[in-house]
């Protein structure tokens, strides 16, 4: 049979010998054009894959210098804020020492505490009044001169140890103008900065080190370069390593940056970084194979796409000898094995997974390339798609898969409810209006504010229905109703919910409402179809079966479908607090006084939530419903902080950001930009437009929180754990002696019944003022101001009755 077919191909080359010249000329000139391009690409993703590589590489050592840069600003802070008490003021040890005791005890990163006057004479918390001189440290001489500063490293004359001082003047009471009356100083180990520098790696042999402003090495393995009691360390600029020579001076001279140098004998990579807050540099050497090892799944790629091109041509070249029968053959087999296709898809999906996450990856790498012509990026851009589709698909089979496996778990979790199905609102108007068709939501008045649920597979189970009854409606309405059908009261409320998508859309036949929620099944026209997996709706019900429930449909053709199905959900009390405490410590408060806040959204469920979040952490949050009435209202109080949705009536997020901005007085407030759009250019535009930052809905708290620490530049509070609360109690007794002075008993009274209202923020003012109109009631006023700070309220009440009764 095959020299039978052979000698049917040799007819056929016969009688078309043109046609079979003209079909090798543009295989071979396809080959070429393909292998040439292949060859530049390849050069191309590689330089661009190493570029990414070193700046990962970087990345290590720019986390480094930002954790010892927080840590130093954090204590900075502590030593300044110490500095400006009126205890340390007096420079008065025997009545300094305790208090300063005690702050060595509470905040734990200090080794001690030290009070100087101008001659150079000191007392510290470690030796107390010491015999020795500290006139000649260049710390001292720098704060005494009025300017804080965070010293070198040096081995301390009363401790022996070695040291990092972070030194303060202290100002008088009087004008600023004025002369330091001493210096303040808190003493660090280095250790912890060593244990940072210590902790940077980036493979097998890289170890990272840390100089001072003179080059000497702070931190370093090999410790013959380290400073001891006998000697100090070598400078590296003075050393007979030339390229290490080199380093060191660009540290030195405050400079960053990553190379490639010779260094203990073989090349590697040298990344590194200055210090803003100390004279210091952090540098992380890294083997050359550490870096361009990885470079290597790459080259096997080039080599595997080398191989495939010569194989398909060899392939494409044999085909042609191949006669209509033998491609239904094949065919007919490929028949065959498709019936296993759901068994088979489901066995394979982690293996298809890795290598299109490694072509979709390099697609992406290529697209940011500015150097990539515009025909080969609209081919890129092709491919990414083309991957991303395919990787929903292995996406949707996967879940398909667990759950049939029972290996998929629900995670439920307390949120606000309307918020959540706001934002699922919001996403699905943004599509409707693509499609020129109306979005109508009605939700029932008596929704519970908070539910335990699982917000991730509730939203794809909500998303892929709306979505679908979205994509078969072209004219008309899709309708989203969700109502309380039943609320058994009970210790914990559950309440029993429906949801109902309803479309004006094709409709479905009876024939096809039996299928539609089997796997790979899809129905509609050709062109709907080929917008689909045909897995949504099987993992949809499947996914509600799993939460306790089932999917419905009517459907009648031409005139619609409705979905619905029902769910018991238990209420969330505590919703708020179990947003707040979503990381290990709790945050309850901040350092400080309080923050406007000022929120710009039109739907008052996402008011709501910001306002309830953010007011028990002592936020004064402020709402407004469009972007005209914000701007007014932006002018008229000056917020610390704007939260705008970007879809408002009046006046939308964009033309307010353009207005903030244009308009003097408030032109530098920081605006937080929240929207569910999903479109990654109302995000740029909205930077662009002059937004500091911008947040996804719905919000997650801790990134709320994160965004709010950096641009106010908050200390947060934590709550404390127990034995803490103890130690803090305990303390506060010890501190309670005959040599505080309390005010009068009307003003005790006023700052018990404050206490009482929990209204930390007035007894902070009530401090303040009591220690400006008598310095006798310094210390009064900094014991209740510490005990307001930790918001506790039995703590402060307790304190405050023991001196009304003294004073009675």
């Amino acid at each position: 049979m095959i020299r039978a077919n052979s000698r049917l191909s040799a007819s056929n080359r016969e009688s078309h010998p043109s046609r079979n010249l003209l079909i090798r000329f543009i295989l071979g000139g396809t080959t070429l054009i393909v292998s040439i391009s292949a060859y530049f690409s390849y050069q191309a993703a590689r330089n661009m894959m190493l570029k990414d590589l070193r700046h990962s590489a970087f990345l290590e050592v720019q986390r480094g210098g930002a954790e010892i840069e927080e840590w130093l600003h954090v204590r900075q802070v502590e030593v300044q804020t110490l500095a400006n008490t009126s205890t340390v003021r007096s420079l008065n040890w025997s009545v300094a020492e305790p208090y300063l005791k005690a702050e060595v005890k509470r905040i734990h990163e200090f080794f001690l505490f030290q009070i100087a006057t101008p001659d150079g004479s000191y007392s510290n918390t470690k030796v107390g009044r010491a015999n020795k001189n500290i006139q000649d440290r260049d710390y001292f001489q720098k704060a005494i001169a009025g300017k804080t500063n965070i010293s070198d490293p040096f081995i301390s004359r009363s401790t022996g140890i070695s040291l990092i001082a972070i030194s303060t003047p202290i100002w008088p009471n009087s004008a600023i103008s004025s002369s330091p009356i001493g210096t303040f100083h808190g003493n660090v180990r280095v250790d912890h900065i060593a244990d940072v520098v210590n902790s940077l790696y980036y493979g097998a042999n890289s170890y990272a080190f840390a100089l001072n402003s003179q080059g000497q090495a702070i931190i370093h393995p090999n410790s013959a370069l380290m400073s001891t009691v006998e000697k100090p360390a070598p400078s590296l600029l003075k050393i007979g390593d030339r390229n290490l020579n080199a380093i060191a001076q660009q540290m030195v001279n405050k400079q960053q940056g990553i190379e490639l140098m010779e260094i203990d004998g073989t090349k590697k990579y040298v990344a590194y970084l200055p210090l803003q807050a100390a004279n210091w540099s952090v540098a992380l050497v890294i083997p050359r194979e550490n870096i361009e090892s990885r470079l290597q799944f790459l080259d096997l790629i080039a080599l595997i796409v080398g191989g495939l091109t010569v194989t398909m041509i060899t392939v494409l070249w044999q085909v042609q000898a191949f006669e209509q029968a033998e491609l239904k053959k094949s065919k007919a087999a490929a028949d065959t094995a498709n019936h296993a296709k759901s068994e088979f898809l489901a066995n394979m999906s982690h293996e298809l997974r890795t290598p299109l996450n490694g072509i979709l990856g390099c697609a992406q790498i290529l697209l940011r390339s500015p150097a990539l012509p515009n025909q080969e990026q609209y081919h890129v851009n092709i491919i990414e798609q083309c991957g991303s589709h395919l990787l929903t698909l292995i996406n949707d089979i996967l879940d398909l898969s667990k759950i049939e496996a029972k290996k998929l778990e629900l995670h439920p979790v307390d949120v606000h409810f309307s918020s959540f199905l706001q934002g699922i609102v919001e996403i699905c108007q943004i599509r409707a209006k693509q499609k020129g068709i109306l979005f109508v939501y009605k939700p029932a008045i008596n929704l519970p504010t908070g539910v335990h649920v699982d917000v991730k597979r509730l939203r794809q189970v909500l998303l892929n229905l709306l979505g679908n009854a979205i994509k078969f409606t072209d004219e008309g309405q899709v309708t989203f109703n969700i109502e309380v059908i039943d609320q058994p009261p009970s210790d914990r409320q559950k309440h029993r919910l429906r949801c109902t998508v309803e479309d004006t859309g094709i409709g479905i036949t009876p024939a096809e409402l039996s299928k539609i929620f089997l796997p790979f099944e899809q129905v509609g026209d050709k062109k709907r179809q080929a917008e689909g997996t045909g897995l949504g709706l099987a993992i949809t019900r499947q996914l509600v079966q799993m939460m306790g429930s089932d999917i419905h449909v009517e459907s009648q053709i031409g005139q619609g479908s409705s979905f619905w199905f029902e769910l018991e959900i238990p209420e969330a009390i505590d919703w708020v607090q179990s947003a707040i405490a979503a990381s290990e410590k709790q945050i309850i408060g901040f350092e400080g006084n309080s923050y406007t806040i000022l929120m710009i959204d039109d739907r008052w469920e996402n008011r709501t939530v910001i306002t309830n979040l953010l007011q028990p952490l002592g936020f004064n949050v402020v709402e407004a419903s469009n972007g005209k009435e914000g701007l007014e209202i932006a002018i008229a109080l000056k917020p610390d902080l704007i939260i705008t949705d970007l879809l408002m009536p009046e006046m939308d997020g964009f033309e307010l950001i353009e207005h903030l901005r244009h308009t003097p007085e408030i032109q530098n407030v920081k605006i937080i930009v929240s929207s569910a759009s999903v479109f990654e250019a109302d995000k740029h535009r909205s930077l662009q437009a002059g937004g500091n930052a911008f947040l996804s809905k719905p919000i997650h708290v801790d990134e709320l929180l994160d965004q709010l620490e950096k641009y106010l530049n908050l200390v947060w509070i934590y709550k404390q754990s127990q034995p803490d609360e103890e130690k803090a109690k305990e303390a506060t007794a010890n501190s309670q002696s005959a040599q505080l002075t309390p005010p009068s008993p009307q003003v005790l009274q006023e700052l018990v019944t404050l206490a009482s209202k929990g209204n930390f923020n007035a007894i902070l003012k009530w401090a303040d003022q009591l220690e400006e109109t008598d310095i006798t009631f310094a210390p009064f006023a900094n014991e209740i101001r510490q005990l307001a700070r930790q918001f506790d309220e039995d703590l402060i009440l307790k304190f405050l009755t023991q001196y009304a009764i003294e004073t009675v």
